[in-house]
């Protein structure tokens, strides 16, 4: 098929401090900045609703930007919220548990508000939410589960709040990867009987 999506190419959001949103994804987060782009008085595309926006992009990523941080011409529009229409949440891949843990860490440690850390449901992901200075949900996750041959997910236990620093993420990949050969032999018993 012809015309689809192959990615998230990057997510955009209006923030009320751009010094201070770009402050946190680069110094909480370690994000890099690309570039700082002030919208001329032209007011062209986004530059109609946009008053100056910041480019972002992962340590080692080489894509100009995975997110799009704005302020807006008008000052008064009201901050966002999870429970609303429009953006829930973004979410960060980690390379890593320890990078997960690490993160976790350092929003204790610079009072970065966290909502909570689960596992199960749907992607299985070992993860944790926090809060970026305007309020937007954020999502901090590791080894998400991955699609097989056929196309169907593999079952998932029901979502948990874990404790992330005591979570054991060697027992929990060791059981994953059980379940799922449990899961191949089965279907091939099925195909085979």
């Amino acid at each position: 098929m012809g015309g689809r999506v192959a990615r998230l190419g990057h997510v955009g959001i209006a923030v009320a401090d751009l010094d201070r949103s770009v402050a946190f994804y680069t110094e909480v987060l370690g994000m890099r900045l690309t570039e700082l782009f002030r919208y001329d008085e032209n007011k062209v595309g986004h530059g109609t609703a946009v008053l100056a926006g910041a480019f972002v992009r992962g340590w080692e990523d080489t894509i100009h930007h995975r997110m799009s941080i704005f302020t807006l011409r008008d000052p008064s529009v009201q901050q966002p919220d999870a429970r609303a229409l429009g953006l829930h949440h973004i979410a960060f891949e980690m390379d890593s548990s320890d990078d997960l843990i690490s993160l976790y860490r350092r929003f204790r440690e610079l009072e970065v508000p966290i909502v909570n850390a689960r596992i199960g449901g749907p992607g299985n992901q070992p993860r944790f939410y926090g809060l970026d200075p305007d309020g937007n949900l954020l999502e901090f996750y590791w080894s998400i589960d991955h699609v097989g041959w056929d196309g169907i997910p593999r079952a998932y236990p029901p979502i948990q709040e874990i404790e992330l620093e005591d979570f054991d993420f060697e027992a929990y990949t060791v059981e994953r990867e059980k379940q799922a050969e449990a899961e191949r032999a089965r279907r091939v018993a099925a195909l085979t009987s």
